[in-house]
């Protein structure tokens, strides 16, 4: 079997387009990690987080993932505009368990 080579450029991926979105559940833990299940356009999708970004620009949405010889890899991903990222992490907020 021929070893394949991975390219480690980041390319620009085409966003998806959010036809619709619902926040299943939100928790925000004691240490102040959010987490949540949401749906969207019709896939439910289990277990991702709200982080802050370590430079302090604002928050993103971080998907499951494993880590495999030091590397994280993630399990699903969905390539979201910032306008609609931002929608979804208002809503999870919104949504927060009480």
């Amino acid at each position: 079997m021929a070893e394949r080579k991975r390219s480690t450029k980041k390319t620009e991926r085409e966003t998806i387009k959010v036809e619709s979105f619902k926040i299943l559940r939100a928790h925000e833990f004691n240490n102040g990690n959010v987490s949540f299940d949401m749906e969207i356009n019709g896939v439910s999708l289990y277990r991702l987080t709200v982080v802050s970004r370590k430079d302090g620009s604002g928050e993103f949405i971080s998907y499951p993932a494993y880590e495999n010889n030091g590397k994280w890899y993630n399990y699903c991903y969905l390539a979201l505009s910032e306008a609609d990222s931002d929608k979804i992490i208002q809503a999870v907020y919104d949504n927060l368990d009480d």
